[in-house]
């Protein structure tokens, strides 16, 4: 029988580990973290931190994020701006094409569909 997996106070997480790029880089390449705690088929799930930059992302995944804290401000490719700020909860749809700006650093809880 299947049990539930649990990341407890992802806020607090010190365990988090570097990542590699969720995105190309727009000059500097941003410091990114994760601490995974779930996967299963085409399932994952955890917590994810970026620090202040610019990605150009183009993702061949669907993800429910939740922001934690930080303020992110993406941008499609259509031009649309979606600012989140920590509270804010979203879905990155699969083919989703623009460019991220992480204004302040952010840190996510995620569950990636591919």
């Amino acid at each position: 029988m299947p049990e539930i997996s649990i990341q407890k106070q992802c806020l607090g997480l010190t365990n988090l580990e570097g990542a590699e790029s969720f995105g190309v880089p727009i000059g500097d390449l941003p410091v990114q973290t994760d601490a995974g705690f779930f996967s299963e088929g085409n399932l994952t799930a955890g917590t994810w931190e970026c620090g202040p930059g610019k990605l150009q992302l183009d993702l061949e995944i669907t993800e429910f994020c939740h922001l934690l804290k930080g303020h992110w401000v993406l941008t499609s490719e259509s031009g649309q701006v979606t600012e989140i700020r920590a509270g804010d909860s979203w879905v990155f749809p699969k083919g989703w094409k623009g460019t991220s700006e992480v204004v302040e650093t952010v840190r996510k809880v995620y569950m990636i569909i591919e």
